[in-house]
């Protein structure tokens, strides 16, 4: 994981340059000069499940929170490359603001554990930031473009959540951990054939924190939503 952000962070620090078609002179081309739209604008609503990352990007598994929470949010990113090294790679700077509606409707049992008073009916409030990549190639492009977006970064609750309780029961929480953000997103024209809908996508997303096995504030665990959204460029 070190490595994966010190390679972002590398990336980020140095400038890119490109070729103008036949032209020979090299053009020079700072971080956030981008072409076309510099946004996304991506509104997103989730459901908290209990099953791990890796079950739920193999489509493995994906098991309900018991304490059914749902979230709401918006995220905001910046782009500041695009076309990285001529590859179908972009490079975004990542803001989200985001609710989880924490709800407790029965008594501590077996699949809830804790006491009376050990989880809460009070939402929590996300905030992240991170650096995000995104795959924009793929095989079936000319019937609807695709992007794959992965993200890495710093997450604050302000108050561990229902999932991360039970997630975490007897062992340690924190508000600080690290944060993962997986979207899978189609383009709204190609899937629609409206035109007004060029800059527009619809998609699914995972949102992952966790303490990385104990590296983020002593946290071994962590705690997973999937998320369903509609993006717009500007």
């Amino acid at each position: 994981m070190k490595k994966i952000i010190l390679s972002l962070m590398l990336l980020l620090s140095f400038n890119l340059y490109s070729e103008n078609d036949n032209v020979v002179e090299v053009k020079h081309r700072k971080a956030f000069d981008v072409e076309g739209n510099k946004y996304i604008i991506r509104p997103l609503y989730g459901v908290a499940t209990k099953s791990d990352l890796g079950e739920l990007i193999t489509f493995k598994n994906m098991e309900p929170d018991p304490n059914n929470t749902k979230i709401a949010g918006i995220q905001v990113e910046r782009y500041v490359y695009k076309g990285v090294f001529n590859m179908p790679l972009n490079v975004t700077l990542q803001s989200s603001f985001i609710t989880h509606f924490n709800h407790y409707d029965g008594k501590p049992g077996d699949s809830v554990p804790g006491d009376a008073g050990y989880y809460t009916d009070e939402n929590s409030y996300e905030i992240n930031f991170g650096i995000k990549i995104y795959w924009t190639q793929f095989p079936w492009d000319k019937y609807v473009r695709t992007r794959l977006g992965a993200s890495e970064g710093l997450s604050y609750v302000s108050r561990v959540t229902n999932l991360e309780r039970f997630n975490q029961y007897g062992e340690k929480n924190s508000n600080y951990l690290n944060y993962i953000d997986v979207t899978l997103s189609f383009n709204a024209r190609d899937i629609t054939r409206v035109q007004n809908l060029e800059d527009t996508y619809i998609g699914i997303g995972l949102s992952h924190r966790s303490g990385i096995f104990g590296r983020v504030n002593g946290v071994d665990g962590g705690s997973n939503n999937v998320t369903f959204f509609f993006e717009t460029e500007m």
